[in-house]
């Protein structure tokens, strides 16, 4: 009897030490993932826009952290003319793409890494947008201009994506696009 009163009591006192313990270890783990997520920041997002005709609107939405700019996509959004709305939306979007293809920069641009191209059909068919996103963290501001055939990038936006966003984006404002709320 006194051996087993003699093993629970060492039972007690091994677990009544190994809690606190085990309570610094989860209070550390706790403290080095709030870090982690601190550390990790969102990305946040504005767009920018400028309509260039009654149906035709550019804009460029810019994807940034706290100190750069990770990606920017142009967006040509224009409406769908009636005679071409009683196609169904995959044909719409195949048509748009082959439309996106015929421009002079496709090739360049469909070549480089780190740029993706897609064309988005609304579900009501009534505007289509076609996306160009360059993804700086796939490639550097150089190779972005080189896609697009700048040669100099003094003076482009280009120029202001190598400085903290609100350089870039003062620079688009400049190009005369406004800021979307």
């Amino acid at each position: 009897m006194k051996k087993i009163l003699l093993t629970s009591a060492c039972l007690l006192t091994l677990t009544a030490c190994s809690t606190p313990s085990q309570n610094q270890l989860e209070n550390k783990l706790k403290q080095t993932q709030s870090q982690q997520k601190a550390k990790e920041e969102k990305v946040k997002t504005k767009t920018f826009s400028s309509a260039a005709s009654a149906d035709v609107v550019t804009k460029i939405k810019v994807y940034y952290l706290k100190d750069k700019v990770t990606a920017f996509s142009f967006i040509h959004e224009k409406e769908i003319p009636e005679e071409e709305k009683d196609k169904s939306r995959e044909e719409l979007a195949d048509y748009y793409q082959e439309d996106m293809e015929s421009s002079p920069y496709f090739e360049a641009i469909s070549k480089a890494k780190g740029i993706e191209l897609k064309v988005r059909i609304s579900a009501d068919k009534k505007t289509v947008r076609q996306f160009v996103t360059f993804d700086l963290s796939k490639m550097d501001v150089d190779e972005v201009a080189s896609a697009l055939g700048v040669t100099d990038q003094k003076g482009t936006l280009f120029e202001k994506l190598k400085d903290k966003p609100e350089d870039f984006f003062k620079a688009i404002e400049e190009q005369g696009l406004t800021e979307e709320e």
